[in-house]
């Protein structure tokens, strides 16, 4: 059945009202820096992400994960064990695959072995930088959802209970493709493609937020 009125209002509010830290480190002044909003964030890594070279695509990579983990003290770390442990080899796949489409699969995008990136979480962040019109960010805090709602598309995401990560697999992957259809489909019907399909998981992130999951599974399953 369709949305109702206040699903789309709720839904709506929480994509205006999307709050995360425009967080990335310049790695040419070797300092922390902060844009005025996400959009400047997003096209700085999206610029690096694109590049001929190596290292600012190294740089886009790591501050894919900078912002990623901005909320949490392992963030340096993380970045610094990247940074230390990725080859030029691995840049050059990198620079490769991306030269030829702006929406690779996990799984292209597993196949590199990019230190730090085994696990949907960030590899789904990957694909958002490159392409937030059309692609969304895919992690245990969207995951929430199904806590609450087993009966979403998000059910068809397999996670171990052992597992600290969302696993890279044929199946996760497809998933995480009809996920970001989902949120582009969304848009589509309800706000006449006003948002991206990031701006519509950003909502649902929003909504986790502030403890409103089982609103956000409701909209996810009736949209």
């Amino acid at each position: 059945m369709p949305l109702s009125d206040i699903h789309i209002y709720k839904l709506r509010s929480a994509i205006e009202n999307y709050c995360f830290p425009p967080a990335y480190y310049d790695f040419i002044e070797n300092a922390p820096a902060c844009f005025d909003n996400m959009a400047e964030v997003e096209s700085k890594i999206k610029k690096d992400l694109l590049s001929n070279d190596v290292l600012a695509v190294k740089n886009g990579l790591s501050n894919v994960l900078y912002w990623g983990y901005a909320r949490m003290g392992i963030r340096n770390t993380r970045v610094a064990r990247f940074r230390q442990k990725v080859s030029t080899q691995q840049l050059s796949e990198t620079i490769h695959l991306f030269s030829h489409t702006l929406s690779p699969s996990l799984i292209q995008i597993k196949k590199i072995e990019l230190p730090e990136f085994s696990g949907v979480s960030f590899v789904s962040k990957i694909r958002m930088f490159l392409d937030p019109t059309n692609s969304a960010t895919l992690d245990f805090q969207i995951m929430k959802i199904t806590q609450e709602c087993p009966d979403t598309i998000l059910a068809n995401v397999h996670v171990s209970e052992k597992s600290t990560q969302i696993n890279i697999t044929e199946n996760n992957s497809l998933t995480y493709e009809a996920w970001c259809k989902k949120n582009r489909d969304i848009s589509t019907r309800y706000y006449s493609s006003q948002y991206r399909a990031v701006d519509v998981e950003r909502g649902f992130f929003q909504l986790i937020q502030c403890n409103q999951v089982k609103i956000a599974g409701e909209i996810l399953r009736d949209a």
